[in-house]
């Protein structure tokens, strides 16, 4: 077609501005394709000069002995070396390479510091950090160590410290997600290991929140209405409560300044880590193929990226050790050496009281029982950064009485006044155990030396902190199931609510004796567990408290082994399948209760009986792809908010479904099961409430899966309601917007394929199992465990997420023990040398 042709069908060809104009905007669009490329290809490079150097020589001043590490195959370092504090600082000096900007972060909220870079939006949560005195008793706990356990604490903090002076000195760039960069980065001390092993303890048996909400219960219903909601002996059934309030519309709710202040501190003090839980079990050589005991353990926390456990092994001097670490701590939680496997899961004790205390406010003063005594006072300086990066502070002033700090010092004055009408509900101290000076680092380093189960016992009775529930296991045979820690030995129970501070009844004297903590070994069954069934009462243990422990796990397990010993003997790979188990033991027979009560009422209208004959087909597993799974955590949570909202009141509601520890699956599953076969008026169970409320239910459900999943069957699904998000917790102002990975999943909290989510709230997983590991004692070599997410925190690098693979769902590999494993997986080594 020629020029005039073009021109006369009204196409024109383009003249010489257009053509320039083309010209000029593809050229800058190559050349912004080039400097986005080169920022890219910038951070790409910034990242990878992060990772750790896994391969060669590092010269380190001061170091007396040479350190040998050697990643295995999934960047797992193996440490080596002649004497036994080279080994610890190895482990430390690994720490840091993977994981400190997590120990950073972590060791700022333990030390109410974290405003200092997160801002003023932090400073509630410094608060709370400074009420439990982390600091101050982490330091003098160092000083009242033995000096064999300070010397292992100094060497650590000498690995990490080497890697903060190289990071300082520039021969390596700091991890991306280091807030605040490496300037604000202050040596490791001795203090700071023991104070992140206390802020771990109180997320795993703090009790403020839960506390104050479990009196205002009992302020709001009364005691005995209140008591089915409370945990072990402090719970009464279902059906002996009498009649409970009935409000035409919803009061004023038990609320004050004092839940505005606590309420929601635990989540943000706890980030990256949760309110943590666990379950640990032995099978003795009897049962076994190998003749020897083997130990399974996993431990639930919140889904992050980091994680919060690292692996690593110490062959170093007498110790050979390898499993679970904190990074920042040197303590193997879950571990073993060529002759014993132990795992700590926490055992679900309270660690905290509040106390009601009898103030004179004209002159300090508060009634000790015998007379009157000054409140004591300190002065704590709280900085934060503010909008241009300047540094503000404000005082906290702490009060406090034998008993401890009183909650007042929580409120911000700038934000928060003292309710004038309520002036005593202020007037509660907390008493903690890790605010006590205690040892829990010398009995859990005892164990990577101890031969036996009766020597690890030994060790254990000196533990302090954490309270945690230990399986023990030797190559000779022997298994223990052993809780141990500080636990208050009250002359009267609690009942976990706030106690008179003027009556010694409720003080603390001393704890519990450790022959009177539960302890079992084995015996003509085979096998031992420490999972969430209630702990038996011996000796002086009656006035000891413990929180929530269904049985719900215990239970399904204790049933699986028996099928499975039957079949044959157990190794670790038949074993494994035992932790993806999807069944709630409870779960069917709640829906036979739900659907009876339901057609009690009536004949249902066509939604709900559609529900209803969706949960009677239902085979009772939390399976991912289940339709049933996800009707039945529905309708357990339209029953949480037509049975419990208007009795709570619509506040008090809220912080009990949002308080740590508590159950509220399980107790509206009780109360649907009681009120099915009590049949009668009255109360929690009243029949005729009950039965309407599960019908509304069935309909409401139906309504929340179309709404939520769609009106498409195939498409209702446990999996896309009940998801698992990775992100990055830890790290505020540089994590992604987007989750790293969002996951369906399957189980629940009461499935040993644990996956625990907060009813009535969100179907999203908060706690998850993390970090797997089993041992065969009949063999050193025996080990299998599973990391997820990863091992390091470093972004874009090959370990960070790659326990995701395949969903995560892959089950445990081999942890292998053997030098020439390690080096034929990758011979990659890193050898520390002293500097000339």
């Amino acid at each position: 077609m020629t020029v005039s042709e073009t021109e006369r069908r009204g196409n024109p060809a383009p003249g010489l501005s257009q053509l320039g104009l083309r010209l000029l905007l593809g050229a800058f669009s190559i050349v912004l394709l080039l400097v986005l490329a080169q920022r890219w290809s910038a951070q790409e490079r910034a990242e990878r000069e992060a990772f750790p150097m896994v391969s060669g020589t590092i010269r380190i001043a001061g170091l007396p002995a040479p350190v040998e590490l050697l990643r295995d195959a999934r960047g797992i370092p193996h440490i080596f070396s002649e004497q036994e504090p080279q080994g610890w600082f190895g482990l430390g000096f690994a720490h840091a390479q993977d994981r400190l900007a997590q120990m950073i972060s972590l060791r700022r909220r333990a030390l109410g510091r974290s405003a200092e870079i997160e801002g003023a939006s932090a400073l509630r949560v410094d608060r709370v950090a400074r009420l439990l005195e982390i600091g101050p008793v982490s330091r003098e706990t160092v000083e009242l160590l033995p000096e064999e356990s300070r010397q292992v604490l100094e060497s650590y903090a000498a690995g990490v410290n080497a890697r903060i002076q190289r990071l300082r000195q520039g021969r390596v760039r700091p991890p991306r997600d280091l807030l605040g960069g490496v300037a604000q980065v202050e040596p490791w001390t001795p203090a700071d290991s023991i104070a992140l092993v206390k802020l771990f303890s109180w997320c795993i048996g703090g009790t403020l929140e839960t506390t104050l909400v479990l009196d205002d219960l009992i302020q709001r219903l009364d005691s005995v209405p209140a008591r089915p909601f409370f945990p072990g002996r402090a719970s009464v059934d279902f059906g002996v409560a009498p009649e409970i309030p009935q409000y035409a519309s919803d009061p004023a709710t038990v609320k004050g300044p004092l839940a505005d202040a606590v309420m929601g501190t635990t989540d943000v003090l706890c980030r990256g880590v949760g309110v943590p839980s666990g379950g640990a079990w032995i099978v003795g050589g009897s049962r076994t193929e190998s003749g020897a005991p083997i130990l399974v353990a996993d431990w639930h926390v919140e889904p992050s990226v980091p994680g919060l456990f690292y692996e690593a092994r110490v062959d170093a001097g007498g110790i050979d050790v390898a499993g679970a670490t904190l990074p920042g701590s040197p303590i193997f939680w879950i571990g073993r050496t060529p002759n014993l496997a132990w795992a700590g899961v926490p055992a679900s004790a309270p660690i905290s009281d509040l106390f009601i205390e009898t103030l004179r406010e004209e002159d300090e003063r508060y009634q000790n029982g015998t007379l009157w005594a000054p409140v004591e006072s300190r002065s704590e300086v709280l900085r934060w950064r503010g909008l241009l990066g300047e540094l503000e502070s404000t005082e906290m002033v702490v009060r406090a009485t034998r008993h401890g700090p009183l909650l007042d010092s929580l409120w911000d004055e700038r934000e928060t006044a003292p309710d004038p009408e309520r002036p005593g509900r202020a007037a509660r101290a907390l008493s903690w155990t890790g605010a006590r000076p205690g040892d829990g680092l010398t009995s859990m380093l005892a164990l990577t030396r101890s031969r036996s189960v009766g020597e690890a016992q030994q060790a254990l009775a000196r533990h302090h902190e954490p309270v945690l529930a230990f399986a023990l296991a030797d190559r000779g045979g022997a298994g223990r199931v052993q809780v141990a820690g500080w636990l208050p030995n009250r002359p009267l129970p609690t009942g976990l609510v706030p106690v008179q501070g003027r009556l010694r009844s409720f003080d603390w004297r001393e704890p519990v004796p450790p022959d009177a903590l539960p302890g079992e070994g084995l015996g003509p069954r085979g096998w031992l567990m420490a999972l969430d069934q209630p702990w038996p009462g011996r000796g002086g243990l009656e006035q000891t408290e413990w929180l929530w422990r269904s049985g719900d796990r215990a239970t399904r397990l204790e049933a699986l082994l028996g099928e499975q010993v039957l079949e044959a003997p157990l190794n670790l790979r038949n074993l494994d399948p035992l932790l993806e188990d999807e069944r709630a033991p409870r779960a069917k027979r709640v829906v036979t209760a739900i659907v009876g009560l339901a057609r009690r009422g009536g004949r249902l209208p066509v939604e709900a009986e559609e529900i209803a004959a969706l949960l009677e087909r239902w085979d009772g597993r939390f399976a991912a792809a289940s339709a049933g799974a996800a009707a039945y955590h529905v309708i357990i949570g339209h029953l949480l908010e037509d049975l419990l909202r208007l009795p709570f009141g619509q506040g008090l509601y809220e912080r009990y479904l949002a308080s740590p520890h508590v159950q509220p699956q399980t107790a509206i599953e009780r109360l649907v099961l009681r009120a099915a076969s009590l049949r009668q008026p009255g109360g929690w169970t009243d029949e005729e409430r009950v039965i309407e409320a599960v019908r509304r239910s069935l309909r409401e459900t139906w309504v929340t899966l179309n709404h939520r999943l769609g009106p498409g069957r195939d498409h209702w699904a446990w999996g896309a309601l009940h998801r698992v998000r990775f992100d990055a917790p830890l790290l505020k102002e540089s994590a992604p917007a987007e989750p790293l990975a969002v996951l369906p999943s399957g189980g629940s909290g009461q499935t040993l394929s644990f996956s625990g989510y907060a009813p009535g709230r969100s179907f999203d997983v908060e706690l998850v199992s993390l970090y797997r590991a089993a041992f065969d004692l009949g063999a050193g070599d025996q080990f299998l465990s599973r990391l997820i997410p990863g091992q390091v925190e470093h972004a874009g690098h090959p370990h960070r997420i790659d326990g995701l693979a395949d969903g995560g769902g892959k089950g445990m590999v081999l942890f292998p023990l053997s030098r020439l494993v390690v080096e034929e997986e990758n011979p990659q080594r890193l050898v520390l040398e002293p500097a000339l």
